[in-house]
């Protein structure tokens, strides 16, 4: 009250109103107690069925329920009724099956007899053609389609008014035309609202339990996933291991089979004390013997090569078990230590021919572990599962013969594919060289080299060199050089040695082919064949400015630039040579390995393996396999000196 004037304050009567908040669960009780007849009369006349009709409307109900709070604030009758009809259209989407259970006979039930609700039907379609045309569009497009009175009004071209007075008018004349026999058709129904309630707040919690089970499962998945992949690379961090990732590796063994039955013996980083002094060189003699324009000025005889010794002649990393052999053949080493072999080296013969393809696969130490990764797999050759030999590889890039292994004698069918950004690649075939056998494959960073013969042996100086360019792999350049000996790869080029004349006026010519054809050549050395003891070249390597050759029982390590080089001889053929910046390995016929490395400037020669070697090196690593009384290994070290 105002005290000075004793007036009475004056009210607005719109602005004083009392709003009580009701409980929403009282409120969705009440909602279906005035609203279940209405939905259930709708899904009825939806379904055409009681019962499917109850079920949508029970659906409906808990779907509302969750969104409660979002209908209660609009109109929760429209809001209940588009669930419903979004939902009998999900069902007519999917179709609905029935569960019928059978003891040998199922009894045919007697068809229900719909004439009623025929009749039905016709008697509204009739009633609905006796209406005015005006009014029977407004009442089909307002209650038949549910279109809204605006987008009525929009449809026929007249004013929203006019969609009201007339559609007031149509329902009137309708009601007058129908029978009651069409609102009787629905059976009566009425939902008890509390015991809606019930069901629906249970359906609630279970979907809830679902979605917090199903929740902390992804969650459980993705710190398994972390633990299981041990370091995971981050940029500008490096590798960063969980806590407890290579425990759990552990203890579910899975860092099981790799190349072919492959398991760790023991990987370990040795800490080697000690001076380089401690490592004798190997005795050599010294000379002035001449190999073309090379000075030979030390002679190595294989007998005094001593066999490696760990923190002596290298740092071993990993030493590996194998389940059985798996060839390593030279030059599949490549940077970070990874080593491509076949995951099944020796198949299993159905007849003459194997009975499934291999793996290509590449073998990646890591840490404590290992890691292998699948990166090709062949399919058949001539309708055979075939053989693949001669692998070669060359940074990402891996090069191989596919043939089928085959107990018929002649000329066998081949294939030459190339691994090359994660896709293998048919490079050549012999269909394109009917009369060529396969012989041996050599990569480079620019292009691809592979020699054919059309005789036997291999390392005779018969073949003939093909290549292409790593850009257009397809596009071959065939019969570059005849009478070739060997190839060998590097990054700078493929070396070859081919025979220019016979006999002691001949001599064996080594090339460095930089590009396809015969326009990129760098001349490296040539010899007289009566320096090779008319042998021919078997093996050939380069890299980094040094050429080592295999001939006979003698390997030659010579250094282009200062045209000096050294000779090891007492050895098996070499049939593999492998070269980087320190280092010159090889394999022999008789399937030993051996590696030649420089000590202030002069050679040693150690001995890696005995039997069932194959060897490949880059930089100062070196990685070769074993076989000792049976069991078989593959080791990784690091050259110390």
């Amino acid at each position: 009250m105002n005290v000075e004037t004793a007036e009475e304050p004056v009210v607005d009567p719109e602005r004083a109103r009392v709003q009580v908040v009701q409980d929403a669960d009282a409120e969705f009780v009440a909602f279906v107690g005035s609203d279940s007849a209405y939905l259930f009369r709708t899904a009825h006349f939806l379904c055409g069925d009681a019962h499917q009709a109850e079920e949508l409307v029970q659906a409906t109900f808990e779907r509302t329920y969750r969104a409660w709070s979002k209908a209660r604030a609009g109109e929760p009758r429209a809001y209940a009724r588009r669930i419903l009809m979004n939902l009998r259209i999900d069902g007519w989407r999917k179709g609905r099956w029935f569960s019928v259970t059978d003891d040998g006979a199922v009894p045919i039930q007697p068809a229900p007899d719909h004439s009623h609700d025929v009749a039905v039907r016709d008697e509204l379609g009739r009633a609905l053609r006796k209406l005015p045309l005006g009014q029977r569009r407004v009442v089909v497009l307002r209650h038949l389609l549910d279109l809204s009175e605006v987008q009525t009004a929009a449809e026929l071209g007249i004013s929203v008014g006019t969609v009201k007075s007339t559609n007031a008018r149509g329902l009137m004349r309708l009601r007058a035309l129908l029978s009651a026999s069409a609102i009787e058709a629905v059976p009566e129904f009425r939902a008890d609202g509390q015991q809606v309630l019930r069901q629906v707040q249970g359906a609630t919690r279970r979907r809830r339990v679902v979605q917090s089970a199903v929740s902390v499962a992804s969650v459980l998945v993705v710190v398994l996933g972390l633990l299981l992949a041990g370091p995971v690379r981050v940029p500008g961090v490096g590798p960063v291991a969980l806590p407890g990732s290579e425990w759990l590796r552990g203890v579910l063994g899975l860092d099981g089979p790799v190349l072919d039955d492959l398991s760790p013996d023991h990987a370990d980083t040795a800490t080697c004390t000690g001076s380089d002094d401690d490592a004798p060189a190997t005795p050599f003699v010294t000379t002035s013997a001449e190999l073309g324009d090379v000075t030979v000025v030390g002679v190595i005889d294989i007998a005094d090569a001593r066999t490696v010794e760990p923190c002596v002649d290298l740092v071993v990393d990993h030493e590996i078990a194998l389940g059985s052999q798996a060839a390593v053949e030279a030059s599949t080493l490549g940077a970070g230590e990874s080593v491509l072999g076949w995951s099944d080296p020796d198949q299993v013969f159905d007849g003459d021919q194997f009975t499934g393809p291999s793996t290509l696969r590449a073998l990646m130490p890591d840490g404590g572990r290992l890691d292998a990764v699948d990166v090709a797999s062949y399919g058949r050759v001539d309708g055979r599962w075939p053989y693949g030999l001669g692998l070669v590889r060359q940074g990402d890039r891996a090069a191989w013969f596919e043939t089928p292994s085959t107990q018929i004698a002649g000329t066998l069918p081949w294939t030459l594919r190339m691994l090359d950004d994660g896709g293998v690649v048919t490079v050549s075939a012999s269909t394109a060289q009917q009369a060529a056998q396969a012989a041996t494959v050599a990569l480079s960073d620019e292009m691809l080299g592979w020699t054919t013969t059309s005789s036997a042996p291999a390392m005779a100086c018969t073949q003939t060199l093909h290549t292409a360019a790593l850009e257009a792999p397809t596009s071959t350049q065939e019969g570059v050089r005849e009478r070739v000996c060997a190839v060998g790869s590097s990054s700078d080029g493929i070396v070859l040695a081919y025979e220019d004349g016979s006999g002691d006026s001949g001599s064996t010519v080594f090339e460095l082919l930089s590009s396809p054809g015969a326009a990129g050549t760098t001349p490296l050395l040539t010899v007289r064949n009566s320096d090779l003891n008319n042998a021919a070249v078997s093996a050939v390597g380069y890299g980094d400015g040094r050429l080592a050759l295999a001939a006979s029982d003698m390997i030659y390590v010579v250094d282009v630039r200062t045209r000096l080089g050294y000779q090891v001889y007492g050895v098996s053929p070499g049939v593999a040579v492998d070269v980087s910046a320190e280092t010159v390995a090889w394999s022999t016929t008789e399937r030993s390995a051996y590696a030649l490395v420089s000590r202030d400037g002069w050679p040693s020669v150690f001995r890696l393996a005995t039997a069932g070697a194959t060897v490949g090196v880059h930089g100062d690593r070196v990685a070769w396999t074993a076989l000792d009384g049976g069991r078989a290994s593959m080791t990784f070290g690091r050259v110390r000196w």
